[in-house]
C-alpha cells in the first residue's frame, strides 16, 4: 500500500536550494502589474505574502525613476561610447561566471553590479546608498550553488532587460506552471522589426547609463542568452570583442536542469512550480537553438574580435588562459590584472 505523502502546511513555500528575494521588487507598476496579468494573477496561497511585500517598494521604483532621470538623463545621451565592451557568452553552466568574475577584479574594466541590473530604473542615482541597507535581504550564496551573492557582485545585464519590463526568457520565473515564456527573445527570430528595435532601444538605454556610472571604462557585459543574438550585437557594437565557452554537455544538461529548477522555485508567483512536465525538453530545445544560433552567425564578428574557450582549459589554467585572452583581443594590460586575478583565485 502507498504511503500518503505528509501535507505541507498552506503558506509553506517548496524552494529547491535556498531562499532568495523575488526579482520582481526591481520592476515599476505597471511592468509588475503587466506581470500578473500575464499569469492570470494564478498566486498561489503560500505567494500571497511575498507577493503584497512587493506592492510596499515597487511604487517607489517609479518615483525615484524620474528623479534619477531628470538628473541624470542628459548626460548618459550624451555620452560618448567610444570603449567597446567584452561580450562573456555561451550557453548557461558553461564558466561564463567563473570568467566574468576574473575580469571583474581588473580596475581598468567594469561590469554590471547585481543591484545595477536588479534596480535598472534608478541605480545612478541609489546605489550609493540603498544597497547597504537592503544587503540583509541577500543570502550568501546562489540557490543553485556555491557561488557568492552581493549587490556589487558581477550580474548578467539580462536581469536589467527583465526588470525593464522587456521580453527575455527569463519572464519563464514568474509563472513557471506555464511552461517556457517568450523564447522567441532568446534569438529574436519569429518578432517582428518593432519589437527587436524595442528591445534594442530599451538595451542601449541601460547600456548607457551603466556607462556613465563606471566613468565610461569598457563594459564586461555577461548574459548567455547573447550567443544567439550576435546578428544584432554586432550592430549595436561594432567594435565588441567576444568570448565564447563552451562545456561538456553532459556536465552541462544536469547543471542547467538544477539551476533552473532552483530559481523557478524561488522566484515563482505560484509555489510549488510542477517542472516535472516540460524542463528537461525545455533545457535540450534551448541548448540546441543557442548552439545552432552561435555556429549560424558567428561569422558576423569581425576577424580577431572573437575567442573560443573550452571551460575544461579555462579552469585548468585560468591565469595563462587570462594572459592569452587580454593579448588577443587587446583588452589591456595583464600586469595590471594578474595580481588581483591571483588573489581572487587564492
Amino acid at each position: 500500500r502507498a504511503r500518503a505523502k505528509p501535507r505541507m502546511p498552506a503558506l509553506t513555500i517548496h524552494r529547491y536550494g535556498g531562499r532568495l528575494i523575488y526579482f520582481w521588487f526591481g520592476m515599476r507598476l505597471r511592468a509588475l502589474l503587466k506581470l500578473f496579468k500575464r499569469g492570470h494573477y494564478s498566486f498561489t496561497l503560500n505567494c500571497i505574502p511575498d507577493v503584497l511585500a512587493l506592492f510596499l517598494w515597487v511604487p517607489w521604483n517609479s518615483v525615484l525613476y524620474r528623479i534619477s532621470e531628470a538628473k541624470y538623463r542628459r548626460a548618459a545621451e550624451a555620452l560618448p561610447l567610444d570603449q567597446p565592451p567584452v561580450f562573456v557568452i555561451g550557453h548557461w553552466r558553461t564558466g561564463t561566471t567563473f570568467l566574468h568574475d576574473l575580469f571583474s577584479v581588473d580596475p581598468s574594466l567594469a561590469y554590471p553590479t547585481t543591484y545595477e541590473c536588479f534596480f535598472p530604473h534608478h541605480f545612478l542615482l541609489t546605489e550609493n546608498t540603498l544597497p547597504k541597507i537592503m544587503k540583509v535581504l541577500l543570502p550568501k550564496k546562489r540557490p543553485q550553488d556555491d557561488v557568492p551573492v552581493g549587490f556589487d557582485r558581477p550580474q548578467e545585464e539580462e536581469f536589467g532587460m527583465l526588470m525593464l519590463g522587456e521580453g527575455t526568457p527569463y519572464l519563464t520565473h514568474a509563472w513557471p506552471r506555464f511552461g517556457p515564456a517568450d523564447s522567441d527573445y532568446l534569438d529574436f527570430k519569429g518578432l517582428t522589426d518593432a519589437d527587436k528595435k524595442k528591445w534594442a532601444d530599451a538595451y542601449m538605454w541601460f547600456y548607457r547609463r551603466l556607462s556613465l556610472k563606471h566613468g565610461g571604462k569598457p563594459l564586461v557585459m555577461k548574459t548567455p542568452a547573447n550567443a544567439a543574438r550576435l546578428k544584432l550585437l554586432t550592430k549595436l557594437f561594432p567594435d565588441a570583442r567576444y568570448i565564447y565557452l563552451s562545456r561538456n554537455p553532459l556536465k552541462v544538461f544536469p547543471s542547467t536542469v538544477k539551476l533552473w529548477r532552483a530559481l523557478y522555485s524561488v522566484q515563482g508567483l505560484h509555489n510549488p512550480p510542477y517542472l516535472d512536465s516540460w524542463l528537461d525538453d525545455y533545457v535540450l530545445d534551448m541548448f540546441a537553438r543557442l548552439t545552432e544560433d552561435y555556429e549560424a552567425d558567428r561569422h558576423v564578428i569581425p576577424k580577431g574580435r572573437l575567442i573560443e574557450l573550452r571551460y575544461e582549459d579555462l579552469i585548468k589554467d585560468p591565469i595563462s588562459t587570462m594572459r592569452d585572452i587580454y593579448a588577443r583581443l587587446d583588452i589591456g594590460d595583464f600586469a595590471a590584472a594578474e595580481a588581483p586575478m591571483q588573489a581572487y583565485l587564492d
